[in-house]
């Protein structure tokens, strides 16, 4: 068997992708602290970084402080908002440079978004040596990032563990669909975390692995 236990590990969430996808597919939120777990395995983890867009009125604190507790690193910028009322918070630039400024540190990035937009930076990573490791609910995912990843691990494969306790209500999406405003803040002081929610290390989550 593979021994993988010495490979350096990064997670990387997009919390905005993630929220509303869970939202969307099962009426649901997001445990962000069993995907860290379930994507490291018993690999190293180097770095978890959540990239999260804030409100002008915080309402989001309690959530942030709850992830950064569970030791995951919180990044956050506002939400920008024109006189035209269109809004705009999304995170795929500053992922990506992060990403690519910590490569050399890391021997397996895991990307948590559903977001074709990724695909250049998973190249990248990719042709540097790296394994790209995509998680996300596979309904509301781009086909090409899951083409792209070398392991993909299917969040919708085990929900009791992926999503926090509460009504799992799947709703019909065509694979490969984006039907998710990632700017919107409709109920966005709930992005989920909870507190007393505790890890379920022995739980694995089904993977897939790319053929070359």
């Amino acid at each position: 068997m593979l021994d993988t236990s010495n490979r350096r590990v990064g997670v990387f969430i997009d919390i905005q992708n993630m929220y509303y996808s869970a939202r969307n597919l099962y009426g649901n939120k997001v445990n962000f602290t069993n995907i860290v777990t379930g994507t490291t395995g018993n690999q190293k983890l180097i770095r978890a970084i959540a990239y999260c867009v804030s409100t002008k009125t915080g309402d989001e604190t309690p959530f942030l402080e709850a992830l950064h507790g569970a030791g995951i690193e919180v990044m956050t910028k506002e939400l920008l908002e024109y006189d035209s009322g269109h809004k705009k918070g999304d995170w795929d630039v500053g992922i990506t440079i992060d990403i690519i400024r910590m490569l050399d540190m890391l021997d397996v990035v895991v990307l948590v978004s559903g977001d074709g937009d990724y695909v250049p930076v998973g190249e990248y990573v990719k042709g540097h040596g790296r394994i790209f490791h995509v998680a996300s609910f596979r309904e509301s995912t781009s086909t090409r990032l899951v083409e792209c990843a070398d392991i993909y691990t299917n969040l919708s494969d085990d929900i009791a563990t992926f999503l926090l306790p509460g009504s799992n209500k799947p709703r019909p999406a065509k694979p490969g669909s984006s039907s998710i405003d990632p700017t919107s803040t409709e109920d966005e002081p709930s992005l989920g975390v909870d507190k007393n929610v505790v890890n379920d290390a022995e739980r694995k989550p089904r993977r897939y692995i790319r053929k070359s």
